[in-house]
């Protein structure tokens, strides 16, 4: 399994409608076992999280279906993470 960094940055149009929506989204993650760590920026600016999945394409899937991936919120970026 590979891993994946999600970082998420704020727009300036950010309301954090899908704050809500997206923690839970992040909590089904995390009790699937794909999820491995996440949390915001201290200055509130965005945050990222760290997925374990078998291929980029499957990690971009999941971050597709982050309720919290809006444009108009968010901007979204993801690399595969050579962490250990």
């Amino acid at each position: 399994m590979n891993k994946y960094l999600v970082f998420i940055r704020r727009t300036e149009h950010f309301t954090g409608r899908t704050l809500p929506a997206h923690r839970d989204f992040l909590a089904g993650l995390r009790e699937s076992g794909t999820l491995v760590s996440a949390g915001a920026f201290t200055d509130q600016t965005g945050g990222a999280y760290i997925l374990q999945c078998s291929s980029y394409s499957e990690a971009e899937a999941i971050v597709r279906r982050d309720p919290m991936n809006d444009p108009n919120e968010a901007i979204y970026e993801l690399k595969e993470w050579n962490a250990h």
